[in-house]
């Protein structure tokens, strides 16, 4: 990328209403609109910003993003749910994700935990080195490509999640993470679970969930 490829400036916000308590928003950037579901919890500084995989959308593995947007504000966390501009673009997925969390940053956020499945593990590693927002990140099922850099993401505590059966993304890659990560590092292998965690999606919000809470206190 030359620095003209690595601009991105939110030049507006737009209300897009309501849906089930959530609050759908949509930031008009230099390089078009990032749409995010936003779940609020009050007056908070802790927010949980979710990525989707390689096709984009909201929802996450076993419907987790939504899951932990109706849980996580009740411990006082919000939850974002952001969907890309250009799914499956890299570099995009990462500006985006970086919009998102300065955002975030706008309205007072000052920790936050950002979690991404599969391709969007990825995204959510490359991100999370250059946001000082960042306080941790949940990478699940994630891809080698992009995850390069996480020897960076140090001090911040990682977590890598991965199913044993899964078909699409070997649970070798998250180790293979986990190997070049330094501490603190926490990998967790789902036996049996497969890429998006199909049967297997109340162990992983209690996994995530978990995480989130104990790291954001």
């Amino acid at each position: 990328m030359n620095d003209d490829d690595l601009k991105l400036r939110i030049v507006g916000i737009e209300n897009d209403g309501d849906i089930g308590g959530a609050r759908r928003l949509r930031l008009r950037t230099t390089r078009g609109a990032i749409a995010l579901i936003v779940h609020p919890a009050g007056e908070t500084e802790r927010v949980a910003l979710c990525v989707s995989g390689a096709l984009g959308g909201f929802d996450g593995p076993a419907e987790l993003y939504p899951r932990l947007g109706a849980t996580l504000p009740q411990s006082g966390i919000a939850v974002v749910r952001l969907d890309y501009r250009i799914p499956n673009e890299f570099g995009e997925c990462v500006l985006d994700t970086l919009a998102g969390l300065s955002f975030l940053g706008a309205m007072k956020c000052r920790r936050a935990a950002l979690v991404g499945h599969s391709f969007g593990g990825a995204v959510a590693i490359n991100a999370g080195t250059l946001s000082p927002l960042v306080s941790t990140v949940v990478a699940i099922s994630s891809q080698l490509f992009g995850a390069h850099v996480v020897e960076a993401l140090a001090p911040r505590p990682l977590l890598l999640v991965h199913g044993t059966a899964d078909s699409i993304l070997s649970h070798a890659s998250s180790e293979q993470i986990y190997q070049r990560a330094h501490e603190p590092r926490t990998l967790k292998l789902f036996p049996g679970a497969d890429h998006r965690f199909t049967d297997n999606g109340d162990g992983l919000l209690a996994a995530v969930g978990e995480w989130i809470e104990e790291r954001l206190g």
